[in-house]
């Protein structure tokens, strides 16, 4: 991982370390109360001292939120701005042009309001009012001493702040906004500021921003770091995450890493190293997650701890959107920084994971028997779920094995239903039908929406360009038509995704299978094995087809000299057949591999000497 790379074209540009200017335009706001923060100071921690009530005439940070929080609804809106003088002790002590506000009295008081029975906040808190400060980048520093900042009003507005040594920013009640802020980053955004040096495990913040309410916007935030998730909607709904960049540095690219440090579980910090920290959680319902960048995940852990996860979805009803993992601002094809996680881990139901790109993901879990689960997506349980995961459009590059796998206590239906199934590529055009297994049963899947991904022949699943989709008529059947041929060593992969109720068992509609194997349109078929042997002795040959990836079911038509014809159906490309010849002489193969789209065959000749009785044994040698 952290490798340098040139970029897949990022759908949310960055505005090159926020442009030339930091301040963004905002829907425009008629303030009925100004507070202004005139110092870096944090001169006590009073709950009843305020901006106003101050004798010392010094606006602290915390006294001005300890008076928004006491006005009354007519004095709303609010925005607390910002005029702190260049002779301030805290001028420039994080870079030039920036101020930082030391929290040291203790815990701030809460953002709040007078009354429990209306939490209309209205409160703005925007760094960029200050005047004279850098062009580029917050100007504003706030130094939290591990705490955390609680929001717990409606309606307000956390923008252009940098924060350091901090806990959280904690949504507590509805109809918040957190946007264009630095997390856990240094005055240059090009390092960490951790929260405890001597500690470094702790890395720079706990995370970033929490929520626990809903319809918050979280926007154009860059947060690396994050000892915890470094956004995490835990149960509410409706919330926008979008546009962030996690794990990496203010202008979006990750620092490199030598390979030998990459990924590796230690808790001895690396000054090689960078530590990204945790991606994106959410649970609750109906939560959009678009157009981030999540990369660099890494942090100091023991060998056997679960290492940061990009995005991992709990809930129902959420959208993951144009999210671009484990590629950063730079990266070019071919060469991507990647996560050092599990890429998109979701459960739950009624999720769509549309048009997200994954790359160099790791994979985080393990079967019940011990495997890992080697998907870029993985599709953690729904024993209690009615399904309706749909999976549209995801690029994956350089995966972990597979496009999309599946946990152990996803049900049966679902991980042995079949994805649809190519039968022929005639120039452009492509036709086929439902999925079948080695045993001849096929997955039917009527009205079913068929997507094509185009992939390389070599072991590794991936889904390099996403080609289109078609939808299967009442009994299956397809066609579709490619922008272009199929060039050399390129094949297609394909997904279904129902279109009705218990299709797949008793599952939702809108839920989408495993991913097929290659289908390509040439392929050989090699034998090895020993060319001299003695009567009444077992031999064994290996039938393998390459591409390994071909898409099965295969079906292995083997003619042996003094053998009966044998048909054998796997979804192995490799497959180890073992005999004895019972009588001397010349004994010769013929053998066919055939997938229903194209076969591939191979002859072998082998001596035998002297005996009398022959048998055969077939074992899969890889099974995909």
């Amino acid at each position: 991982m952290y490798r340098r790379t040139a970029s897949i074209a990022f759908t949310l540009l960055l505005t090159l370390l926020w442009g030339l200017n930091w301040s963004r335009s905002a829907t425009a706001v008629t303030f009925v109360t100004t507070l202004t923060v005139n110092t870096t100071e944090d001169v006590d921690n009073s709950l009843s001292t305020t901006c106003s009530s101050a004798t010392d005439g010094k606006c602290t940070f915390r006294r001005a939120i300890v008076e928004a929080s006491g006005l009354s609804p007519s004095d709303r809106p609010v925005l607390i701005q910002f005029n702190i003088p260049t002779t301030d002790t805290n001028y420039e002590r994080e870079a030039p042009g920036t101020w930082t506000i030391v929290v040291d009295k203790g815990a701030l008081p809460p953002l709040k309001t007078q009354s429990i029975l209306d939490k209309t906040g209205n409160v703005t808190i925007d760094g960029a009012t200050q005047p004279g400060g850098r062009l580029a980048g917050p100007t504003i520093f706030i130094d939290l001493d591990d705490r955390s900042l609680e929001i717990e009003s409606t309606g307000n507005t956390i923008r252009n702040l940098a924060f350091i040594v901090m806990g959280s920013i904690a949504l507590k009640e509805d109809g918040n906004t957190v946007e264009d802020n630095w997390m856990g980053l240094d005055g240059d955004g090009q390092s960490l500021r951790l929260r405890t040096p001597g500690d470094p495990k702790r890395l720079a913040i706990g995370g970033g921003v929490t929520i626990r309410s809903d319809n918050n916007i979280v926007r154009r935030n860059i947060i690396a770091g994050a000892f915890a998730r470094a956004i995490d909607i835990d149960g509410g709904d409706n919330n926008l995450i979008s546009e962030n960049v996690i794990g990496a540095r203010a202008d979006g690219t990750v620092p490199d890493v030598p390979a030998q440090s990459e990924c590796v579980a230690s808790f001895n910090y690396d000054t090689q190293n960078w530590y990204g920290g945790w991606g994106i959680s959410l649970s609750g319902s109906n939560n959009t997650v678009e157009n981030n960048r999540i990369v660099g995940m890494q942090n100091l852990r023991a060998a056997n701890d679960t290492a940061p996860m990009a995005l991992e979805i709990f809930g129902s009803g959420h959208t993951i959107q144009n999210n671009i993992i484990g590629i950063d601002a730079d990266d070019p094809a071919n060469d991507y920084t990647g996560a050092c996680g599990q890429g998109i881990k979701v459960s739950g139901s009624n999720t769509r994971i549309i048009d997200n790109i994954i790359a160099r993901s790791r994979p985080g879990f393990e079967s019940n028997q011990g495997d890992l689960l080697k998907g870029a997506i993985l599709y953690s349980d729904n024993r209690f779920s009615p399904g309706g995961i749909t999976l549209s459009g995801n690029r994956v590059f350089q995966g972990p094995g597979d496009i999309y796998a599946f946990g152990p206590d996803v049900v049966q239906d679902l991980r042995l239903f079949r994805p649809a199934r190519i039968t022929e590529i005639n120039g452009t055009t492509v036709t086929g039908s439902n999925g079948m297994d080695p045993d001849g049963n096929f997955s039917a899947c009527p009205g079913c929406r068929i997507e094509f991904f185009r992939d390389g022949t070599d072991a590794n699943a991936d889904a390099l360009s996403y080609l289109g989709s078609t939808t299967a008529d009442a009994s299956g059947a397809f066609t579709f038509t490619l922008s272009q041929p199929l060039g050399a060593g390129e094949g297609i992969r394909t997904s279904s995704t129902t279109a009705s109720a218990n299709i797949i068992g008793t599952l939702a509609m809108s839920t989408t299978t495993q991913f097929s194997g290659l289908y390509i349109k040439e392929a050989d078929l090699s034998i090895t094995g020993p060319t001299t042997g003695d009567e009444d002795n077992n031999y064994k040959f290996t039938y393998q087809v390459t591409p390994v990836s071909l898409a099965g079911p295969i079906t292995y038509t083997i003619q042996v000299t003094d053998l009966s014809p044998t048909v054998y159906t796997t979804d192995s490309t490799g497959v180890v057949h073992t005999i004895k010849w019972a009588t001397p002489g010349v004994k010769t193969f013929q053998v066919t591999a055939d997938n229903g789209l194209i076969s591939a065959s191979a002859n072998y000749t082998i001596t035998i000497g002297n005996v009398s009785s022959g048998s055969n044994i077939f074992l899969p040698l890889v099974t995909r």
